[in-house]
């Protein structure tokens, strides 16, 4: 498996629906429950700081834990509140560049991950029988491709509704 592109599709996915759009559109509610796009591209920021602050031990770096205590704090829910819900008060420059700024980051890290570490099982902590990639593929592939189906459906729907 080539979990550097799956990372990069996952990516460029979310682009791939929220490029089109005119920045009025960014901020329409019930793209995913009560959220706009920019709270979902808020939510997925998020959890991409999550994912680089866990994989940074597995490739071989050490810093804050910031987002790692929130999730232990807040709990799912708690979590997805704080960092998604903020994002309505944001321009949707800010949101854009915060999302591609942690992408940014989360790739180069993801390179400073060796093959082996990422296909070693019991790196899960949750999970012994699975591995970092496995994660990347179900909880960030998997999250990026349901959150960009959201976001484009809803975006379809109005333009079919001519609204």
């Amino acid at each position: 498996m080539n979990v550097h592109a799956i990372l990069k599709q996952a990516y460029k996915r979310i682009h791939d629906v929220v490029d089109p759009l005119e920045e009025a559109d960014w901020d329409l509610a019930e793209v995913c429950g009560v959220w706009s796009t920019k709270q979902v591209v808020g939510h997925l920021t998020g959890w991409a700081l999550y994912l680089e602050e866990f994989l940074a031990p597995h490739a071989g770096l050490e810093g804050t834990t910031v987002y790692l205590d929130d999730f232990r704090q807040l709990g799912e829910d708690g979590y997805n509140a704080k960092h998604g819900t903020p994002a309505a008060d944001q321009s949707v420059t800010q949101v854009r560049a915060a999302y591609d700024d942690v992408w940014s980051r989360l790739l180069r890290l993801a390179t400073q991950v060796t093959a082996e570490r990422w296909r070693q099982t019991g790196t899960l902590s949750w999970d012994p029988d699975g591995s970092l990639e496995d994660f990347v593929v179900y909880a960030y592939y998997g999250h990026h491709t349901e959150h960009a189906a959201q976001i484009e459906e809803f975006h379809h729907r109005r333009r079919r509704l001519g609204q």
